[in-house]
């Protein structure tokens, strides 16, 4: 009797040792399959960032031309609403100036890692620059498309100020500097040379991303090897 039970407890811990391996085996397989799939979701995104940063650093010389729907659900023309640089160049010259360390009253808060100012303050500061011969429009939506596709580091907020809602832009300090450095300032006797071309806008943005794609590219090539040679397929 005591035989057989040796026996039965022999093959018992076994099979709780088989089983324990067997779980083991699924549960790594799964956190592999887990990473990959988190992996490749990372990567779609950064490609989507990535194609919306050269889309927004190509600017034909015609000018795009925009699709937009009309009532009767069927596309129509629009001129592309892209402002001069001279124009787009005075919401840069304010920010070099911040970015410089003037223009401090204008400020709702001042840090050695960022700036934050509202909407109507900067474009108040931007409207002083621009001619009055030459205003044709331009409004806090104009100034958020600029500062949109610009490759600057900016958080749009909601702040309420004196009991009214406003829209506050919170600059990142060091980012900010390093991307203006690269954004030409405007020479108002030169003139474009036609043809497409391609504004260097941020390209430290670009091959940020370019190198982060190619890093997650390995990643998930060593995972997939892994997922391959793990047993318990």
């Amino acid at each position: 009797m005591a035989e057989f039970l040796d026996k039965l407890k022999d093959r018992l811990d076994k099979g709780i040792t088989t089983v324990n391996e067997k779980s083991r085996e699924l549960i790594s397989r799964q956190k592999i399959r887990i990473h990959l799939t988190e992996l490749r979701a990372e990567r779609e995104l950064l490609v989507k960032e990535l194609g919306r940063l050269t889309y927004e650093s190509w600017e034909p010389s015609g000018g795009l031309g925009f699709v937009a729907a009309s009532g009767d659900g069927r596309g129509k023309g629009i001129e592309d609403d892209s402002l001069p640089d001279q124009w787009k160049e005075s919401v840069f010259t304010v920010l070099r100036r911040i970015s410089g360390g003037e223009l401090k009253n204008l400020l709702l808060e001042d840090t050695a890692r960022q700036f934050k100012v509202t909407a109507k303050t900067l474009y108040d500061e931007v409207d002083k620059l621009i001619p009055d011969s030459e205003k044709k429009g331009q409004n806090l939506q104009w100034l958020g498309r600029v500062l949109g596709k610009s490759g600057l580091s900016v958080k749009k907020a909601s702040r309420r100020i004196d009991g009214e809602r406003e829209t506050v832009y919170v600059f990142d300090r060091k980012k900010t500097a390093a991307v203006l450095e690269y954004i030409p300032e405007y020479e108002g006797g030169a003139e474009s040379a036609g043809g497409d071309s391609i504004n260097p806008g941020n390209p430290d943005a670009l091959i940020k991303k370019c190198r982060k794609i190619h890093e997650i590219d390995i990643r998930i090539s060593g995972l997939e090897k892994e997922f391959k040679a793990a047993p318990g397929k």
